[in-house]
C-alpha cells in the first residue's frame, strides 16, 4: 500500500509540471496578430489612403508562406443597391523590405496574398505593411460628411492583441464628432479609447482589450458638410460603369453577337422562297428513300439508322434482298437478282456490305462492330455525294458568334463576377448547345419554327433578368447571360442552315409526298389525280413513308383499302419482301407499321456498348463590422 501511494505521488509530481509546461508552450506558440496599426489619410477629393501595419506571430501552422488580407469593395447605397468602391494596392512590405504579393479580385472585394508560393517562413515574428488607396468611402449627409470605416475587419482567423487607427482629416479641416465600436459583426462594444489632436484634425483610436477571432474595431468620424468634394457627372458616369460592369459586359456581348448573326443571316441564311405545297403521288426524280430522309431532316436523324432501314426496305421491295425476322434479330439475305438500274449510293453501300458477307447478315450485337461500320460508311457516302447540293450547313458562319460569346464569358470571369460552379455550368451549357443545335437543324420545318419561337421567348426572359439586375442586386446575373448567349447561338444555328434553290424545290416535292402519305384513305380518294391504291403502289412508297416517319398512316390507308376491296374486316397481307412474315387481323396495319419502324431500332440496338472501365489517359446604426474597409485575413 505504501509503495503504491509513493508511486502515485511520484507520477503526479513529475507529470503535473510537464503537463503545465506543455500547455504554456502551446499557448505561447499560438499564431496571432500582435499589433494591427492603421494610418488613414482623407483627401478633399474623396480619396482615402490607408497604410496597415500588421505584426504577427507565425508558427508554420496557418501562416506558412505569409498572410492574406481580405478587403471588401461592395457597399450598399441609399436605395439599398450594392455598389462598388474602387481600390488599388500600392505596395506591400515584410519587415521593411518589399514583399511578393498578388491580388485576387472578386465581385465583392479583393484578397491580397502576401508571400511567395515557393518560400516558407521560419517560425517567428513578422511585420507586414500594406498601402492602398480606395474611393467612394465618404458618406454625404445634410449636416456632415462622414467616414465610416471598419479598421481591422471581422473575418480574421486570428486574435488581435492590440489594434489602433490614426485618422487624419484633409488639410485645413477638423473633425466635428467621432466614435467607435468593437466586437463581432453587429455588436456595439465600447472597448476602445480615443485621443484627439490639438486642433481635432487627427484622431487616434485604440482598443482596450484583446480582440478574438472574428472580432474587430470600426470607427466613425464626421467633417463639416461640404468638406469633401461630391462626385460630379463624369464621376457618376464612371461609377455607373463600375457598378454595372457585369450587366454592361453581358448586354454588350449579346448585342455584338446578335448584330453579327443578323449580318451573317442576311448574307447566307435567308431561305429561298418555298413553292406551293400540294400532295404529290410519287417521289422526286432521282431521290431515293434514304436521300429523301437526308434532305427532309437537313441531315440524318437517329444516327442515320432510319435512313439505313428505309434503304434496306427499298432493296427488299425491288426484290434484291429479303428481310427475315423483323421482330427479333433482323436478317438481310440477298436474293441473287440484279437490278435494272444502278443502285442509289446508300443502297449500293448496303448491297456491297452484304456481298462481302456471302450475301447475308444478322443484325445483332455479335455483328455490332460491322453494323456500326456499315452505318458510318452509309451516312458518309450520302453526305459526301450531296454536300452543298440540297442545303448549306454554314457551320463556319456560326463560329465567330460563338467566339464573341466565349470572349464575353471570359471578360465576366476576369471581372470577378463568376464563382467556381459557373465554370461547370458553362461546360454543361456549351455541350448542351452544341448537341441541341445539331438536333434543331434536323427538325421538320413546322417543329423547327415552334422551337425557334420557344428559344426567342427564353431569350427575352433572360434579357428581362439582366435588365432587372440594374434595379435589384438580388436578381441573378451570370446565369441569365450564359443562357441568353446559348439561346442566341441556337436560334441562329438553326436559321443559318438554309436550302439551296434546287434543294428548296426538291424539299417542296418531298413535303408534298409526305402530305400524301399521311392522309387517310378516304381523303386520298378525294384527291384529284391520285393513283389507285394497290399492293404494288403501297410497297413502292413504303420505304419513303419509313424515311419520312409516316409509315403508320400509310399502312392504315393500305389496310382501309384492303378492307374495302375484300369487303371484309378480316384481311391479310403477305409481303414478298419479307419472308416468314404474315400480317392479318382487324388491325394488321399497326403490326405492319410497328414491324417496319422497328427495323431502325434493330440496327441501333446491335451496336457494341461503350467500355468505360479502361484508361483513356484518363471553387441600423453603427456597429462593429459596419462601414467601408473591413474584411479580414488569415495565413497561407
Amino acid at each position: 500500500m505504501i509503495r503504491s501511494s509513493l508511486a502515485a505521488f511520484l507520477v503526479r509530481a513529475v507529470l503535473a509540471p510537464l503537463m503545465l509546461l506543455f500547455f504554456i508552450q502551446g499557448a505561447m506558440a499560438q499564431e496571432r496578430i500582435v499589433d494591427f496599426k492603421s494610418l488613414i489619410n482623407m483627401d478633399v477629393s474623396g480619396l482615402v489612403r490607408v497604410e496597415e501595419t500588421i505584426t504577427v506571430i507565425a508558427e508554420g501552422q496557418r501562416i506558412q508562406r505569409g498572410i492574406f488580407r481580405d478587403i471588401p469593395t461592395q457597399f450598399r447605397g441609399e436605395s439599398g443597391r450594392l455598389h462598388q468602391a474602387g481600390i488599388e494596392v500600392l505596395s506591400v512590405e515584410r519587415d521593411g523590405a518589399s514583399e511578393t504579393f498578388r491580388v485576387n479580385r472578386s465581385d465583392d472585394g479583393i484578397r491580397i496574398y502576401i508571400g511567395s508560393p515557393d518560400v516558407y517562413l521560419q517560425p517567428g515574428r513578422y511585420t507586414y505593411t500594406i498601402q492602398y488607396e480606395t474611393t467612394r468611402q465618404i458618406r454625404f449627409f445634410e449636416t456632415h460628411d462622414e467616414l465610416y470605416w471598419n479598421v481591422t475587419g471581422n473575418e480574421w482567423a486570428f486574435s488581435i492583441g492590440h489594434a489602433s487607427a490614426e485618422l487624419h482629416a484633409p488639410e485645413g479641416t477638423d473633425f466635428t464628432k467621432w466614435t467607435a465600436y468593437t466586437g463581432t459583426y453587429g455588436q456595439t462594444g465600447k472597448d476602445f479609447k480615443v485621443r484627439a489632436g490639438a486642433a481635432n484634425n487627427v484622431l487616434l483610436f485604440e482598443t482596450t482589450r484583446l480582440l478574438g477571432p472574428t472580432e474587430g474595431m470600426t470607427i466613425v468620424a464626421a467633417l463639416p458638410a461640404g468638406t469633401i468634394e461630391q462626385p460630379d457627372f463624369s464621376d457618376e458616369a464612371g461609377y455607373f460603369l463600375t457598378d454595372y460592369s457585369v450587366q454592361l459586359v453581358g448586354l454588350g456581348g449579346l448585342l455584338v453577337a446578335f448584330l453579327y448573326y443578323i449580318i451573317a443571316w442576311m448574307k447566307v441564311g435567308r431561305d429561298p422562297k418555298s413553292g406551293v405545297i400540294f400532295p404529290r403521288f410519287e417521289a422526286p426524280a432521282g431521290v431515293s428513300p434514304a436521300l429523301a430522309h437526308f434532305i427532309y431532316n437537313k441531315g440524318f436523324s437517329s444516327g442515320g439508322w432510319i435512313a439505313v432501314a428505309a434503304a434496306c426496305l427499298s432493296l427488299a421491295v425491288k426484290g434484291l434482298i429479303t428481310l427475315q425476322d423483323l421482330d427479333s434479330n433482323l436478317k438481310l439475305v440477298k436474293t441473287g437478282k440484279k437490278g435494272a438500274e444502278p443502285l442509289p449510293k446508300g443502297e449500293a453501300i448496303i448491297d456491297a456490305w452484304l456481298t462481302d458477307r456471302d450475301g447475308k447478315a444478322v443484325i445483332n450485337k455479335k455483328n455490332g462492330t460491322s453494323v456500326s461500320s456499315l452505318g458510318s460508311d452509309f451516312c458518309s457516302a450520302i453526305s459526301t455525294e450531296n454536300k452543298d447540293r440540297y442545303f448549306l450547313t454554314n457551320w463556319r458562319w456560326i463560329l465567330p458568334g460563338v467566339g464573341v460569346s466565349l470572349v464575353t464569358l471570359l471578360v465576366l470571369a476576369l471581372s470577378g463576377a463568376m464563382e467556381e460552379y459557373h465554370v461547370v455550368f458553362i461546360f454543361i451549357v456549351g455541350i448542351f448547345t452544341a448537341v441541341v443545335s445539331v438536333i434543331g437543324r434536323s427538325m421538320p420545318d413546322k417543329l423547327q419554327r415552334s422551337f425557334v419561337i420557344a428559344l426567342c421567348i427564353a431569350l427575352v426572359i433572360c434579357l428581362l433578368c439582366i435588365l432587372g439586375s440594374f434595379s435589384s442586386d438580388s436578381v441573378p446575373l451570370v446565369m441569365p447571360v450564359l443562357f441568353a448567349l446559348s439561346c442566341l447561338t441556337l436560334i441562329f444555328a438553326i436559321l443559318l442552315a438554309t436550302p439551296t434553290a434546287h434543294g428548296r424545290q426538291v424539299l417542296d416535292e418531298i413535303e408534298g409526298l409526305e402530305m400524301y402519305l399521311s392522309v387517310a384513305e378516304a381523303d386520298r380518294m378525294n384527291m384529284q389525280g391520285a393513283p389507285s391504291m394497290s399492293p404494288s403502289h403501297f410497297e413502292a412508297l413504303l420505304p419513303y413513308a419509313v424515311a419520312l416517319g409516316v409509315e403508320a398512316p400509310w399502312s392504315a390507308a393500305f389496310e382501309a383499302w384492303l378492307k374495302k376491296a375484300t369487303g371484309s374486316d378480316e384481311v391479310s397481307y403477305d409481303p414478298h419482301w419479307c419472308s416468314d412474315q404474315h400480317f392479318s387481323g382487324r388491325n394488321f396495319s399497326s403490326s405492319l407499321s410497328s414491324a417496319v419502324s422497328a427495323m431502325s431500332g434493330s440496327f441501333s440496338s446491335s451496336l457494341p456498348e461503350t467500355d468505360s472501365s479502361s484508361s483513356g489517359f484518363s471553387s441600423s446604426g453603427g456597429s462593429s463590422g459596419g462601414g467601408g474597409g473591413g474584411g479580414g485575413g488569415g495565413g497561407w
